[in-house]
């Protein structure tokens, strides 16, 4: 499976590099604790935001992608801790292209989301964040009378593998829910955060504008809906955010570049790995009934998500667009970890009312 292949065989200097490199963190995080006293309005307004900020800026800087996999949990590896923590059992399904789904709830349930989670720019596993977020959502929806369970399918992170594998993964998780599992298009909701949101953008073009290294998935319906946190589906760093919000996320420019690079492999942008590229007229009649798109006020992608949103907009009407007041980037997940945020209140709403 592809939670083996994810986790490198790190060389020896890469090793030996480990512990300057946790030397190299602990440093950033003393010099944010204290230059956080005196930050001005370029930089969080939390406190606790700017050092978390500043710790996983340094982080994913100063480490390579391969150091990030040897040092994190594979993805199976956090889902079932995380089972285990929480008294249930793990349910992991074998899903074609070397991956798998895990299930978090219960696999029969009427509805089901399909999530693909944000990856770090396709480099990073799922964390036990990602987890512990959706087993409380499904606990509130659920609770008042929802019948739905999650599908989290794990690609094969880079540099282990490439683009299309990724988007051809994704496209089969839907495609194992809807033929193997006999659900109606109308009982499914696709989504994801960062990464996984530019698998969900993907993944939903390819439904009417088929990839053509993937084959083509016919649905009989629109899917329930859709929805992107935080989606990174545009490559450029020239963007305004990206200055503007530069000492106030969890990521920069330079490590976005690095990120591309790898997942891209020198093929060109086109309409599928980039999903902003797409034309107006591929949204329209859009394979949905309705689309829901988040994002922090405090990202650096902020700017590319909203030429996303408007492009979307101007041919299918019903969009949805919430901006977190104070969220950096996939903030539920990182530096509001079991708070209550708006852009997470307002996909519960938007769940509920599709279920």
């Amino acid at each position: 499976m592809s939670s083996n292949q994810d986790v490198p065989q790190l060389g020896l200097w890469e090793k030996a590099d480990i512990p300057f490199l946790h030397l190299s963190v602990c440093a950033s995080m003393v010099y944010a604790a204290i230059t956080g006293v005196f930050r001005g309005k370029a930089s969080p307004k939390r406190y606790d935001h700017h050092v978390l900020a500043a710790v996983t800026r340094k982080l994913v800087e100063r480490s390579s992608d391969r150091q990030i996999q040897y040092l994190s949990l594979p993805t199976s590896a956090a889902y079932e801790s995380i089972m285990k923590k929480r008294g249930l059992q793990p349910e992991t399904v074998a899903l074609p292209h070397n991956t798998e789904g895990h299930w978090i709830g219960n696999k029969n349930a009427k509805n089901v989301i399909v999530y693909y989670h944000a990856g770090g720019g396709f480099a990073i596993p799922a964390i036990a964040a990602h987890f512990e977020f959706w087993l409380d959502m499904l606990q509130a929806l659920n609770e008042n009378g929802h019948d739905l369970a999650v599908f989290f399918p794990q690609y094969t992170l880079t540099p282990h593998a490439t683009y299309p594998t990724q988007l051809r993964q994704a496209v089969e998780a839907l495609r194992y829910i809807i033929n193997e599992t006999g659900r109606s298009p109308a009982n499914v909701i696709i989504g994801g955060d960062s990464a996984g949101g530019n698998l969900t953008a993907a993944t939903l073009l390819h439904l009417s504008h088929p990839h053509p290294e993937i084959e083509p998935l016919a649905l009989s319906a629109p899917l329930a809906g859709v929805f992107a946190y935080a989606p990174w589906i545009n490559f450029s760093t020239e963007w305004p955010s990206m200055k503007d919000n530069l000492w106030k996320d969890i990521i920069t420019p330079d490590v976005l570049t690095r990120w591309s690079a790898s997942y891209r492999a020198e093929k060109p942008a086109d309409n599928w790995n980039e999903p902003l590229n797409a034309p107006a007229e591929w949204w329209d009649g859009a394979k949905a009934e309705r689309i829901l798109v988040l994002a922090g006020g405090d990202e650096i992608l902020l700017s590319p998500i909203q030429e996303f949103v408007k492009k979307i907009k101007s041919v299918f009407e019903e969009v949805t667009f919430v901006v977190g007041y104070d969220e950096s980037h996939d903030a539920p997940f990182y530096t509001m970890v079991k708070e209550k945020t708006q852009t997470g209140s307002e996909l519960r709403q938007w769940l509920a009312a599709r279920l």
